[in-house]
């Protein structure tokens, strides 16, 4: 209360405690929609433009194409990275067999830099110059995937940077090799 004279301020009483209540880390509930996932567990939405790319062996365009019988299609799909956009590539490889001859044949799959990942080159590409050059992190280049349709989980853009990184180790590993070789070694200390 204040009157013109003075000021009154009424303190709590002791015995009256204040309850703080601890910090406690929440277990959130995972966001999936299982009806997107597919058996290379990408998930992205009807909304992501997907390019397909189907690759022919030379068994199916040689000159004995006419033996073989093409009985069903193998599909993988790929996360990829246009330029300010994002793409699933989907590789359709025809699964075939030889006439009279009941083995099935699978096309193998085209290389990929990453041996079992969802990404493709042009994604680890564009991750790393994101991250290293303009300094985007991973929490906000992980938004940009969300905001285009595409689930993916944080630890997996942390796991795919470290495996780019590590087939870069050879590339850094000379450089070092080459700057010790050097008969004089400077540095630019300018502010």
């Amino acid at each position: 209360l204040f009157s013109s004279d003075q000021a009154v301020v009424s303190a709590p009483p002791e015995d009256e405690k204040r309850v703080v209540q601890a910090y406690q880390r929440g277990s959130g509930k995972k966001q999936r929609d299982d009806d997107c996932l597919n058996d290379t567990g990408l998930r992205f939405n009807d909304d992501v433009p997907v390019e397909v790319i189907e690759t022919l062996p030379p068994e199916l365009t040689g000159p004995d194409a006419d033996q073989y019988d093409i009985i069903g299609t193998k599909t993988t799909y790929r996360l990829a990275q246009r330029a300010a956009s994002y793409v699933v590539l989907k590789l359709e490889r025809p699964v075939f067999r030889r006439k009279g001859d009941n083995k099935p044949i699978t096309t193998p799959a085209p290389f990929n830099v990453l041996d079992n990942s969802v990404a493709d080159v042009s994604l680890l590409a564009g991750l790393m110059v994101d991250k290293f050059q303009f300094h985007l992190p991973l929490y906000r280049q992980h938004q940009r995937l969300q905001q285009a349709g595409i689930t993916l989980s944080r630890s997996t853009l942390t796991n795919l940077v470290k495996r780019a990184i590590a087939l870069l180790r050879p590339i850094v590993d000379a450089q070092t090799q080459s700057v010790l070789r050097s008969r004089v070694l400077a540095m630019d200390e300018t502010p």
